[in-house]
């Protein structure tokens, strides 16, 4: 299995130029977890980049999983009913 890290701010500035890499690191992989451990802060974009790396995913063929979810990511997620996408 593959891992790579997230880090810092997830917001509408960052996630642009976070997901290339994000997409070329499922695209890459058969089995691929993305730990959330470093991040500060996460807003929506986070979120929506979150659910657009399991639909990448699942057109590639990648077994993605996130782990260690911010407990704001997560609330948003909760409020937003997609909790359970990201298996949490």
């Amino acid at each position: 299995m593959s891992r790579w890290q997230l880090e810092g701010i997830l917001d509408l500035s960052t996630v642009p130029d976070i997901w290339p890499e994000m997409a070329a690191q499922i695209r890459g992989s058969t089995q691929l977890s993305i730990s959330l451990a470093g991040v500060k802060h996460a807003s929506s974009a986070a979120l929506a980049l979150l659910i657009q790396g399991l639909a990448e995913a699942r057109e590639a063929g990648c077994d993605l999983r996130y782990e260690q979810i911010p407990a704001d990511l997560l609330a948003l997620a909760g409020v937003s009913n997609v909790r359970g996408l990201l298996g949490a």
